[in-house]
């Protein structure tokens, strides 16, 4: 395949390797031979990759932002900033708490659609369905509660082989535990945040995203890979991964994100495949190309102090990543993802 290329911020690659480190990886005990039932996506999947799928789509389904009462946090202080970031099941809010300041804002975060907490847990709690586990060995001034999400629907609740999904939601005071935590309890605003999430799960509004990307199955790339070497693919530790095993074993994955706005400046290559452009960049492992479908658009709120307003981290705009070990590979899925998702 022929290339043309020019340069795009070293800022940018360093981020999107950040984002692809943190998504990325086989989760152990994921399936690794090909299953024998029904295809899906044109290719045969075991009874236990069928329900990851499932969990993954109930996953999607709910956008986190819908989860995260941008009213309620407004009662917790100045919101500055307010939308989803990083693989598209997180969503983010900055404020300025009472007699706090911009230098040190408090975050809140909810994120939905995890595997399994990341984290140490405490012993968990169940209500109306619903399981919370604290995360244990927090800094001070910050706090994270797991909670699972809702059965998915059409598997059954006894079924082994129908592992749950979880999301959590995580307070951060970025003075460093000197905000106005409430009572001195660094979780008591992750407990309000939470209670709202977990009324908002039990009514069956629809909380889809309105981002075209965050509507898509990165695993429906492999639509577009038949005969090219696919054996098996199955959802990752978030619900916008998609890892696959390529012919000979090699394990490749794509990810649907949001990164920074991209620089027309500096950094890894931007490189043409097929008549079209692709930026590009290689580690110690993996080939990577992404693109940028869609309009860049800004997290910033228009009421929050001038010395916030600008920011430019909080530019964004999808992302649709293929990595692998070989090259050709990654340009393979990168052209198939291409095709899928370049809305």
């Amino acid at each position: 395949m022929g290339r043309s290329t020019t340069v795009v911020s070293p800022l940018v690659a360093a981020l999107f390797a950040v984002l692809l480190a943190s998504c990325a990886g086989v989760v152990e005990g994921a399936p690794s031979v090909a299953g024998v039932g029904e295809p899906i996506y044109g290719l045969p999947v075991s009874d236990h990759s069928r329900v990851e799928l499932a969990a993954a789509a109930a996953a999607r389904d709910i956008a986190p932002c819908s989860l995260l009462d941008e009213n309620l946090v407004a009662s917790l202080g100045q919101v500055t900033a307010f939308g989803p970031v990083g693989d598209l099941s997180t969503c983010h809010a900055e404020l300025v708490p009472p007699r706090g300041t911009p230098a040190n804002p408090v975050w809140v975060e909810v994120t939905v659609g995890e595997r399994e907490p990341t984290e140490e847990t405490g012993a968990g709690e169940a209500t109306a369905g619903i399981e919370v586990r604290p995360a244990v060995g927090a800094l001070p001034g910050t706090c994270t509660l797991y909670f699972s999400l809702p059965p998915v629907a059409g598997v059954p609740a006894d079924d082994a082989t129908a592992p749950g999904r979880w999301g959590h939601v995580s307070y951060l005071d970025g003075a460093g535990g000197t905000g106005d935590s409430a009572a001195g309890d660094d979780c008591a605003e992750a407990r309000i945040v939470l209670g709202s999430i977990t009324g908002r799960l039990r009514t069956p509004v629809p909380l889809r995203s309105e981002i075209p990307l965050a509507q898509q199955d990165p695993c429906r790339v492999v639509e577009k890979m038949s005969g090219r070497g696919v054996e098996t693919f199955t959802p990752g530790s978030r619900p916008y991964e998609c890892l696959l095993t390529l012919r000979g074993g090699d394990a490749a994955s794509v990810q649907l994100a949001l990164s920074p706005e991209p620089s027309q400046t500096g950094g890894p290559e931007a490189v043409e495949l097929d008549g079209k452009t692709f930026t590009y960049f290689r580690d110690t492992r993996e080939c990577h190309y992404y693109f940028y479908p869609g309009a860049v658009f800004d997290t910033n709120l228009p009421s929050s102090p001038v010395s916030e307003r600008d920011k430019r981290t909080n530019r964004l705009t999808a992302s649709v990543a293929a990595s692998a070990p070989s090259c050709d590979d990654a340009e393979t899925l990168v052209l198939a993802a291409a095709e899928m998702f370049d809305y």
